[in-house]
């Protein structure tokens, strides 16, 4: 499913434009300064560099994709093995990108918290707030890639906040997707019981079993969307995936004022709902759409899709280090060259430390599957490839 490979790594591109902004353009982004009469964040154009509703599309990707080996086989060992191989599989890239972060902090590398109030910036000035311990700081970040998981501690890196969600989310997809094969007749009641049951707990796991739902329906033979019903769910993405309260203030602003009195009830249940309906659609469209199925099922789409980990886990890490530095050393250039260059040694920076991150993943994925294989049974003699293949990308990692 090439497809859903670009989608997760188009999503991790709006991430990391997302972070660049809050970080050294934050009044255009507009989350960290309420009542800008101008920002991205008051219409929904922020849609397009919204990173909250981009994490959100992942977790949906994982409960999709992480769902359809077990959907499709009813195999209990399948989902056992799938849930034993989650942990090592997520923690050796992370373990990486946080001894790299780690290397950096150890001789002092990260220059966030200098160009913070040059910017300014409230977000750049969140990070790193420590005073170097040396040589001290390699075994405490590979300690924190390896517990982050369980712990939620993310100092050496923030993006590691979803690792918790991550790692939680997918157990609870393999146990409910097995559920529902067993269930037969009940098995909605049991996924809507569920998922009222997590939303309760923490409104970032529902997704995940969102994602399970709708791998059962898209699980057969799909049919294809006609224009109109695609500018209708492109609209509709923009329209939810725009949304996003002020961060300070904590209230939505310009077009999505109305939403106030609902956010000040509960804020992050409104945006993580408005987010997964998005994110459910964007899966869709990608799925349903013969055209940009095609477009993104080539060597743009798999590429995306093989750096969209590396992208992730590797932008704050980039944004703290030599792209504040570039902030800094340009500040006598002009706005416009300071901004550029920023921007610029940030893609780039980024995408280029991704690379030997996505070479890295690539090869611990398949030593963890030799080292614990995965061998489900099939449930019926009907039975092609399980989706255990394309489980091995990250949002979908059995």
């Amino acid at each position: 499913m090439a497809e859903l490979e670009a989608l997760r790594g188009i999503a991790a591109l709006i991430v990391l434009v997302h972070h660049t902004m809050l970080a050294f353009t934050p009044r255009l982004h507009g989350l960290t300064y309420p009542g800008q009469a101008y920002s991205l964040s008051r219409t929904p154009a922020f849609a397009l560099v919204n990173g909250s509703a981009a994490v959100v599309v992942f977790f949906v990707l994982s409960g999709y994709v992480l769902s359809l080996g077990v959907l499709r086989t009813g195999s209990a060992q399948l989902a056992a093995t799938s849930a034993l191989k989650r942990w090592p599989r997520l923690a050796g890239p992370v373990m990486l990108t946080n001894l790299m972060a780690g290397l950096v902090m150890a001789f002092g590398g990260f220059s966030n918290q200098a160009v913070a109030p040059l910017v300014p910036s409230i977000w750049l000035g969140w990070f790193y707030t420590w005073s170097s311990a040396g040589l001290r700081e390699i075994p405490d970040s590979l300690w924190e890639g390896a517990t982050t998981f369980f712990t939620g501690h993310a100092a050496y890196n923030s993006s590691l906040w979803t690792m918790f969600y991550e790692f939680a989310g997918s157990l609870l997809v393999l146990g409910a997707a097995l559920l529902m094969v067993r269930l037969e007749r009940l098995r909605w009641v049991g996924l809507v019981s569920i998922g009222c049951a997590a939303f309760c707990i923490s409104p970032r796991l529902t997704p995940f079993l969102v994602g399970l739902g709708l791998a059962w329906r898209d699980r057969t033979k799909r049919e294809d969307w006609g224009s109109g019903r695609i500018l209708l769910a492109v609209s509709a993405i923009l329209l939810l995936a725009g949304y996003h309260e002020n961060v300070v203030g904590g209230r939505p602003e310009g077009f999505y004022a109305a939403l106030a009195p609902v956010a000040e009830w509960d804020a992050l249940r409104l945006r993580v709902v408005l987010h997964t309906i998005a994110a459910c659609l964007a899966l869709l469209l990608f799925r349903r759409s013969a055209g940009l199925r095609r477009a993104m099922s080539g060597r743009l789409g798999r590429g995306l899709g093989f750096l969209s980990f590396g992208i992730y886990l590797c932008q704050v890490l980039v944004i703290c280090s030599v792209s504040s530095l570039t902030f800094e050393a340009t500040a006598g250039a002009g706005w416009f060259v300071q901004i550029a260059a920023t921007f610029g040694v940030t893609m780039l920076g980024t995408v280029v430390l991704a690379v030997p991150v996505a070479v890295f993943d690539r090869w611990w994925t398949g030593w963890v599957g030799r080292v614990i294989p995965s061998r489900g049974r099939r449930a019926n003699a009907d039975r092609s490839a399980t989706a255990e293949p394309s489980a091995d990308r990250w949002g979908g990692r059995s």
